[in-house]
């Protein structure tokens, strides 16, 4: 069947089932906006409620455009966010007034679509489909807003793919669509959503749609979730750090996999919209992964993920062998490029990793990539070049299908006149604590200069939690107050060491105090590293480290103090992945 048959069959289909009903639209322009604005991520009936009482009690749209925040939100309560959306409504009222002298969006009407929507769309909350919606509605224009029960309608149907974005779907829809079956179309897609289509427990028994439907021809009824990002899927996450940056830089992480229970604690914490299997990735079959988030061979832009580097460290010469087996995860990292067929792959490890078997291993991994069509390089990237004040140096290994040449970030910190920023910027703020703090949230520290990259970090907080320090005996305490910034065990008098059974066994990173003016030196196992405080005598906070780590403050970290310090050594600052992902985007956006 034809693409313009099955959208025939599909409106009529729909028409025949559901009559084209009234949805409660407004055939008045302002009063649809304020529709479409309670209409947003809430229940159907509670939105209808929530409007026909701000209806009843003001006697004109100016009047709510005057009154107060408080008395708005009252008698929307029921929508929900009742204040954000009395704000909203408020400020969309105002827009109106000072861009058209009143309160009156008629001037539209003489207006050719695409002039009307960008108009439309630069009002406070709305967005592609609000404006279309108003334009439908309210000036009856052949146009097609597409929500969530459209969007999902349009994907069950095969008549787009999975990979396209929410955002996207609205100009693909309605250059697919006729425009004599536009109106008719989405209306009933709204009412088959509402009654059938859901996003979990779709009801396919009677479907008049279900002899099209790849749901209704599943073994199993996967959910399909609005999708306004490129997909993304991670592997070996640990507690969040690439996943915080890749979904910073736009991408929307639809499924991670993590071993460790502890760590995968952490990640849900933070990663609440993220589906999160706990589980080895050696024993899961990727395409049976994938199904669980209603992801199909070839619908992921991106898979990316660092397999465990203890076994490529150079600090764990026991472990630096072919022999570990730690030292071919990367190959089950490749089994779900194969299996699953991303457009592009990040694969991210330590700086030991090019050493690794005189760089066996590294050449391994990109003869990989090519045998499966992917496009590969790779390059070492010091965190503390994209804003981290940390060294820290990773190799990432990108590829793409899509037959681009492989680009990666360039530096914006320490070149070209640029500062690094400095252990001082990133945490000369944060509490005063004392050896063996364990304290809930505490208010920041005042009479000093903010930082821009503090700013960042607290991103509009007043308190910061994760102020938990080791409880160090008190021979390590006067250790401690032995070192000076930016010197190690070496300043410390022997007799204060005569317990190590050979000190100048030591490497230099342990018990080093970390200097105010520059990046902090690798955030290892801070514990175990005793890496001190610059001005404090007393081991790092977990808080402290996961600054320098690029954390944000909101991030949460959960456990016992050793297991939050190893998940914070563990991971990938997220600026340093925000960049690689930016990098990613960028040339995604150019291959288009």
């Amino acid at each position: 069947m034809s693409a313009a048959k099955r959208i025939e069959r599909i409106t009529k289909l729909l028409e025949l089932e559901y009559r084209t009903p009234d949805l409660g639209n407004q055939s008045d322009p302002i009063a649809e906006l304020v529709f479409i604005l309670l209409s947003e991520k809430t229940d159907d009936n509670n939105f209808v409620e929530a409007f026909n009482q701000l209806d009843a009690a003001f006697d004109s749209w100016e009047s709510v455009r005057d009154a107060d925040v408080s008395d708005i939100a009252k008698l929307i309560r029921v929508a929900g966010m009742a204040n954000r959306r009395a704000k909203l409504i408020k400020s969309a009222l105002n827009a109106i007034t000072v861009t058209y002298g009143c309160l009156d969006l008629s001037r539209l009407r003489d207006q050719p679509n695409v002039a009307a929507l960008s108009q439309l769309s630069t009002l406070p909350g709305i967005g592609k489909k609000a404006a279309r919606c108003i334009l439908m509605y309210a000036f009856g224009r052949h146009v097609l807003p597409v929500d969530i029960h459209t969007y999902r309608l349009a994907i069950r149907m095969g008549l787009i793919a999975r990979t396209v974005s929410f955002d996207e779907a609205h100009d693909l829809l309605e250059a697919l669509i006729p425009w004599n079956f536009r109106r008719r179309f989405h209306i009933n897609a709204v009412a088959h959503g509402r009654e059938r289509c859901r996003s979990k427990a779709p009801r396919c028994d009677g479907c008049p749609l279900a002899r099209m439907c790849i749901v209704a021809k599943a073994e199993s009824e996967p959910e399909i979730r609005m999708r306004p990002k490129p997909l993304a899927l991670e592997l070996f996450s640990g507690a969040g750090g690439m996943s915080c940056g890749f979904s910073h830089a736009g991408f929307q992480i639809v499924q991670a996999i993590e071993a460790d229970q502890r760590a995968a604690e952490t990640f849900r914490a933070n990663h609440c919209e993220t589906d999160l299997i706990v589980g080895n990735v050696a024993n899961l079959d990727p395409l049976t992964v994938a199904r669980r988030a209603s992801i199909r061979r070839g619908d992921l832009t991106l898979l990316f993920g660092g397999p465990p580097c203890q076994g490529f460290s150079e600090s764990n010469r026991r472990t630096r062998t072919l022999e570990n087996p730690r030292n071919h995860l990367y190959r089950q990292f490749f089994r779900y490029v194969a299996a699953l067929e991303p457009q592009w792959f990040v694969l991210e490890n330590v700086a030991g990793l090019k050493t690794l078997a005189d760089g066996a291993v590294l050449s391994s991994i990109i003869k990989r990539a090519s045998e499966l069509g992917y496009q590969a390089e790779w390059q070492e990237l010091n965190a503390a070049n994209f804003g981290v004040p940390q060294t820290r140096r990773r190799i990432f290994v990108v590829g793409n299908s899509l037959g681009l040449p492989v680009q990666f970030p360039q530096p914006t910190h320490g070149t070209k006149g640029t500062t690094f920023v400095s252990v001082k910027d990133a945490i000369s703020d944060l509490p005063h604590l004392p050896v063996g703090a364990n304290c809930g949230c505490l208010p920041y520290r005042d009479g000093h200069r903010t930082s821009d990259y503090q700013k960042s970090m607290r991103n509009g907080k007043d308190c910061v939690d994760g102020n938990v320090v080791t409880n160090n005996s008190k021979l390590v305490i006067k250790r401690y107050k032995q070192i000076r910034q930016g010197q190690n065990w070496e300043a410390i008098p022997a007799e204060l060491m005569d317990n190590y059974f050979d000190s100048s066994r030591c490497h230099t990173g342990i018990y080093y105090r970390l200097k105010w003016g520059e990046p902090s030196k690798v955030i290892g196992n801070f514990r175990k590293n005793m890496l001190i405080h610059p001005t404090q005598n007393r081991g790092l906070s977990v808080r402290e480290a996961a600054r320098l780590q690029s954390f944000p403050d909101s991030y949460k970290f959960i456990g016992s103090i050793g297991f939050q310090q190893q998940q914070v050594a563990d991971a990938v600052p997220p600026l340093l992945a925000e960049a690689v992902a930016n990098a990613v985007l960028d040339l995604r956006t150019k291959g288009k």
